[in-house]
């Protein structure tokens, strides 16, 4: 800082820097002040630099580790609901199958002397004659897991179920039983109860249901 007296009314021959303080009277100070970059405008350009390479890398690694957590979550949930649709799919085709077996078993013949509801001794197979006069045979084929039907001694048999196991390993998928109370004929049939279940793409669901033959003789 340089301070300098000059004479009343006087004037000064040496330059006088732009950016001066001066002071009012004989005496005058002059001090330079030195121009720099505004801090706030600095730290702004370097907000607005961008981002680097690694940043731009780090960014698509966590995006792509979204995406497959994300991919993965919708194919586990599309596998879950088509399994469940199959298995929903193939328990109503077994419960109208069963519907339609119980009607007819309902209303087949229970008379003794005439004919009533067969079941043979490993419970695999279920034969007796329907109220139309048709030979009706409800067959397992353990071997293809199917519930199989044959009509009036006929060579074919057709598929009724697929994929149908015993609920329990060796467990009968029929059985018959006589009529708890009442005086009947010997060989009637009180109630037939039929049990399996379903398989379908590693889901199980066990189907069951009793007859109670309507045609019933009392013994005289």
């Amino acid at each position: 800082m340089n301070i300098r007296n000059y004479p009343a009314g006087g004037k000064s021959h040496s330059a006088c820097p732009s950016s001066s303080i001066r002071l009012s009277g004989p005496t005058r100070l002059s001090v330079p002040i030195h121009q720099s970059v505004p801090t706030g405008l600095s730290s702004h350009r370097r907000r607005c630099r961008g981002l680097s390479l690694v940043e731009i890398l780090i960014s698509l690694a966590i995006a792509a580790l979204l995406l497959i957590a994300t991919a993965t979550a919708f194919n586990a949930a599309l596998t879950s609901y088509k399994a469940n649709h199959d298995m929903a799919m193939a328990s109503v085709s077994a419960r109208n199958s069963m519907h339609q077996m119980c009607s007819l078993m309902r209303s087949a013949w229970n008379d003794p002397e005439v004919a009533t509801i067969n079941v043979n001794g490993d419970g695999t197979e279920c034969s007796f004659t329907d109220a139309s006069d048709r030979d009706i045979i409800y067959r397992y084929d353990a071997d293809l897991d199917q519930m199989q039907i044959n009509l009036d001694g006929a060579v074919d048999w057709y598929v009724l179920m697929e994929n149908i196991v015993p609920i329990e390993e060796g467990e009968q998928i029929f059985t018959s039983s006589p009529p708890q109370a009442g005086d009947f004929e010997v060989g009637t049939v009180g109630r037939v109860e039929i049990r399996f279940k379903v398989n379908q793409c590693d889901v199980s669901r066990p189907v069951s249901m009793a007859v109670v033959p309507r045609n019933v003789v009392y013994a005289q």
